[in-house]
């Protein structure tokens, strides 16, 4: 996705949540009404300055989202368009009509907001800037006694720091600015318009503000309205907002003043309002905040200082408790993902197979169900029906995803070609599978959506046929589903044509140590690569599992390049091993770590290794790095004795390879030593020349030797004897 389409797609899912949030907070206010203190009406609309700006919201079991989200999981699809080139459809003429892009109008209206917001924002901060600098033109000094009494306003208001001061005529009234130092704004008349008094409930109102933080808020508040422009409630609720800023100021200074002050607060509204320029609408945009306030706003103040008094001692308890609630029903997101992540894990298995359709295909099993009406027989507990069909003469396999999802979450699963330049519809050809797994106790619901589109080319020119199945079935876990009628009534096929089958197997996923147990029971006769790419090997081993797999399910193994890394080369000889630990041996050969997962096992490159410090890293040299022989590999080392063991001048390979042989002619169950070489770095260990002489040696001490001599480390596995590098 685009990143303006990424950034818009947030915008409208931020502004609609917040629109709804406004209106949330907007009732439970008019519900609330004069009851509710002025602070905790001011608090209210936290929340929904979080919804407007953060770009993540947490998830939460109480959220509302959740009414109306829970029934649809995130669908997991699959695309492939492994078709052979002969199975594949036919392009379509190159003097076919080019389709018509349609315009992006996602894409246009993410650039017209996002071009309104950053223009909303520069006309706030060059109106900010133009504005202070023209109160700092018509400043004049600050009197000794006005300093004196901001200093004792500050004190009482509990400030560590004194503000900074400016006295100008071209202020209109009372303000406070900045984020990190804040300015307070005065009018060149202030002593003169206000009495000592006045002063003093005014300069305290003023502080207030900076002991709130409603400064910082206040910028915060100017930039998601400037990334709002165009939602009509943003603008609103912050007008709202910063009319319950002004009624929890006037609320926090009559706290802590007698009642006769009352009337002195309104007196000094009211003298503020009289003597304010024109410009004070636009401060508050500006960033500034302010005693100033005209009109309905100016009455509710005077009324709400009028009737004021001390909130009842339940808010205490009843103001988080509301503004909690607001948060985690408003400002959450729904919780379904988590929900369905501890949900069972199903794999959707599938095979797509063409057969001749004049073939006669006979499967066989234990027990089958036919759904005639629908052509899909349902072969239960028997894993091996699928690679029966591969047994039909001419039988083409054209793919076999699997894919993973969770009990409730569909699975789509598509095999076919586009279409891009096709006049008219469909734009796919091929098959289209959906599966919606539901587990049910020891069942699974299945409901299946097959839909195939066939191309035809006849005469130059193109016709399309389809054909679907919809079926709603219960089966068990690992039973097989054979879908073969995917004819359209309207194109009976010929004897040339091919008939697909589709195949389909659902399962619970297996965790990585349940893979590994089953990995350890297939067990690999002979494995004998020679600098071979990891990709080739891990191939070669895919192979012989699917064979020797006793459930014949084989395993899907994936390696995963890192860009400008050539594919390792493996260089091994194993007898009898299981898979699992072949596995492994190839990932320390490839210097790779492996995950054992369903349904794959994957070659990965491993995280970096933090940096250790001079301490910790001697504490990791003191680790002995040489294991005590033990086990099964060590046990047959010891057994076996060397009659004669001459080497002049050999690579380090080749006697390796050599004592693997003895030890395969010498061992009476011919299974002989599995020997793995790990010696990556300078020298190479094809660089590395073994020249030594024993007679009448057991194979461990001939090893112990050999690794003696190439400067290497010595360790018996389970299976295996590994030489390596510290």
């Amino acid at each position: 996705m685009h990143t303006i389409d990424a950034l818009f797609d947030w915008f409208l899912s931020a502004t609609t949540r917040g629109s709804l949030l406004i209106l949330a907070v907007l009732l439970v206010q008019v519900a609330l009404g004069k009851r509710m203190p002025a602070g905790w009406r001011h608090a209210l609309w936290l929340p929904v300055l979080f919804v407007l700006g953060s770009p993540v919201l947490p998830p939460s079991p109480l959220s509302i989202e959740n009414g109306w989200t829970a029934p649809g999981p995130v669908a997991v699809s699959f695309a492939t368009d492994l078709i052979p080139a002969e199975a594949a459809a036919p392009a379509l003429p190159m003097d076919s009509a080019p389709e018509r892009q349609p315009v992006p109008w996602t894409t246009v209206a993410g650039w017209i907001w996002m071009s309104g917001a950053i223009l909303a924002m520069l006309i706030g901060v060059i109106s900010c800037a133009a504005a202070l600098a023209g109160f700092r033109r018509r400043s004049r000094p600050l009197p000794v006694e006005l300093h004196r009494e901001i200093q004792d306003a500050a004190r009482a208001c509990g400030l560590r720091r004194v503000p900074r001061v400016l006295l100008s005529a071209a202020v209109p009234g009372p303000a406070m600015t900045g984020l990190v130092r804040p300015l307070l704004l005065l009018p060149a008349s202030f002593e003169e318009t206000f009495d000592r008094e006045e002063r003093r409930l005014i300069l305290l109102h003023e502080f207030n503000h900076v002991k709130r933080g409603d400064l910082v808020v206040n910028g915060l508040v100017v930039c998601l309205q400037a990334l709002h422009w165009c939602n009509p409630m943003v603008w609103f609720a912050f007008r709202r907002f910063r009319a319950d800023r002004e009624l929890a100021c006037d609320s926090a200074v009559l706290a802590g003043c007698p009642g006769d002050d009352r009337s002195r607060y309104g007196h000094a509204l009211l003298k503020v309002e009289r003597a304010a320029h024109p410009v004070a609408w636009r401060l508050g945009f500006l960033g500034l905040v302010g005693l100033f306030g005209r009109g309905c706003l100016l009455a509710s103040r005077i009324h709400a200082i009028a009737g004021h008094r001390r909130a009842h001692s339940l808010w205490t308890l009843a103001g988080p408790a509301l503004l909690l609630a607001i948060g985690l029903t408003g400002a959450t997101r729904a919780q379904n993902e988590a929900a369905a992540a501890a949900g069972p894990q199903m794999v959707i298995e599938s095979r797509f197979v063409e057969v001749p359709v004049d073939r006669p295909v006979t499967l066989e099993a234990v027990r089958s169900t036919l759904d005639s009406k629908n052509g899909i027989t349902v072969f239960q507990g028997d894993p091996g029906v699928m690679e029966q069909v591969l047994s039909i003469p001419d039988a083409d396999v054209l793919s076999s995803p699997t894919l993973v999802t969770q009990s409730g979450t569909k699975g789509t699963i598509e095999i076919g070609t586009p279409v891009p330049n096709a006049p008219e519809k469909p734009k796919f050809v091929g098959t289209r599978l959906e599966v919606l797994p539901t587990l049910a106790g020891e069942k699974v619901r299945l409901e299946l959506r097959v839909h195939r589109t066939k191309q035809n080319t006849t005469g130059g020119s193109t016709t399309f046929s389809e054909s679907e199945i919809k079926t709603d079935l219960t089966v068990d876990l690992g039973d097989t589903l054979v879908i073969t009628s995917l004819h359209a009534k309207a194109d009976p096929p010929s004897p040339s044509d091919k008939q697909l089958m589709v195949m389909v197997s659902v399962r619970l996923a297996d965790n990585g140590a349940l893979v590994e147990d089953r990995l350890e029971k297939i067990i690999i006769p002979t494995i004998e690569l020679r600098d071979t790419p990891l990709t080739e090997a891990l191939a070669f081993l895919r192979q012989q599992a699917r064979d020797l797999d006793p459930e014949k399910r084989g395993i899907n193994l994936l390696h995963i390049p890192t860009e400008g890394v050539p594919d390792p080369l493996i260089t091994v000889s194993f007898k009898e091993i299981p898979l699992s630990e072949a596995l492994k041996y190839l990932a320390v050969l490839s210097g790779l770590e492996v995950e054992f997962g369903d349904p794959a096992v994957v070659f990965r490159t491993p995280a970096p290794k933090p940096v250790l410090s001079p301490d910790a890293a001697v504490e990791t040299a003191k680790v002995p790095m040489t294991v005590k022989p033990s086990g099964k590999s060590a046990d047959l080392a010891a057994s076996i004795t060397l009659p004669e063991f001459v080497v002049e001048e050999a690579s380090l390979p080749s006697v390796l390879q050599f004592l693997q042989q003895k030890s395969l002619e010498l061992d009476p169950a011919k299974k002989g030593l599995n020997l793995i070489l790990n010696a990556p770095g300078d020298p190479a260990p094809g660089e590395i020349s073994i020249t030594l002489t024993l007679r009448s040696v057991p194979l461990s001490e001939a090893l112990r030797y050999v690794a003696e001599l190439s400067n290497l480390k010595l360790r018996y596995d389970e299976d295996a004897v590994v030489l390596f590098r510290e």
